[in-house]
């Protein structure tokens, strides 16, 4: 089948079951534990639903995925979507990312897809299988498949790493499991999503929330945009914003008192354009 149009799909796709598979030797749904097939629902959802995990703390209601069925052969979990044109569409981008990792396809919006896709990829590992996205009403062949290793080969492929510095404002630090970061960057739209090196460093970002930085680490970039898409902070700093006042002298000293001299301001700037 072709590759789908964005634009045409919403009024042509009208199925709205989505098929997980797990298939693999000895799969059974009863010898899956349940965490795996948890957290394989809620990443296949945060794909139909392309919900970004940095602006968005959960899928909206009436884009998530309602769990109606669970057959054998080997394990499949049949989900009704909430919005199934949408998560088509996004099934499909998923695809071509797998398909090639490092082209262009995603540039803007890979970091919506890497947790999903990371988590899945775990999950193959762990039971040993490959996990196969359906929509069967639409068409026969699954959208993308997910195998063990599968997201380190994107990695491998799709970016550089390297130590670095960036400045930001520490909006939100720590973390019940892992410990995180968000730091706004100038000249990014969305917040940047860091991981920590340890507790200690955490504690420490968090009592300077809402101030500036200067965060060393290693980076990780879309090697063809150079788009940065994560960033572990090893050590920080906070820049010296000095003397407010003496900040203003100096200016002034430089020239700016002059006009404390100028009795019409106005008339002088509009004659030196005549």
């Amino acid at each position: 089948m072709s590759q789908l149009s964005m634009q045409e799909n919403e009024t042509k796709i009208s199925a709205e079951t989505i098929e997980l598979r797990f298939v693999g030797p000895g799969i059974e749904p009863q010898k899956i534990p349940l965490r795996a097939v948890t957290d394989a629902l809620s990443a296949i959802q945060d794909l139909a639903s392309w919900r970004d995990s940095f602006e968005q703390a959960k899928v909206p209601q009436d884009k998530g995925l309602t769990l109606v069925d669970v057959r054998k052969g080997s394990a499949v979990y049949d989900c009704i979507a909430g919005c199934p044109g949408e998560a088509a569409i996004n099934f499909q981008r998923v695809g071509l990312f797998l398909n090639e990792p490092d082209g262009d396809s995603l540039s803007d919006q890979i970091g919506t897809v890497l947790a999903p896709l990371k988590a899945l990829s775990q999950i193959a590992k762990l039971l040993k299988c490959t996990l196969a996205v359906y929509v069967p009403g639409l068409r026969a062949e699954p959208f993308f498949k997910i195998e063990s290793g599968i997201y380190e080969r994107i990695t491998e492929r799709a970016f550089v790493s390297g130590e670095t510095t960036i400045i930001g404002e520490v909006v939100r630090a720590g973390g019940a499991t892992d410990v995180r970061c968000l730091l706004r960057v100038p000249g990014r739209t969305k917040l940047l999503y860091c991981d920590v090196v340890d507790e200690k460093l955490a504690r420490r970002l968090g009592q300077c929330l809402y101030e500036p930085i200067v965060a060393t680490g290693t980076a990780r970039w879309l090697n063809r945009t150079w788009r940065l898409v994560t960033f572990k902070i090893a050590d920080f700093t906070q820049p010296e914003l000095g003397n407010v006042d003496e900040a203003i002298s100096e200016i002034r000293g430089a020239g700016l008192a002059y006009w404390d001299e100028v009795s019409d301001p106005e008339s002088l700037i509009r004659g030196s354009h005549e």
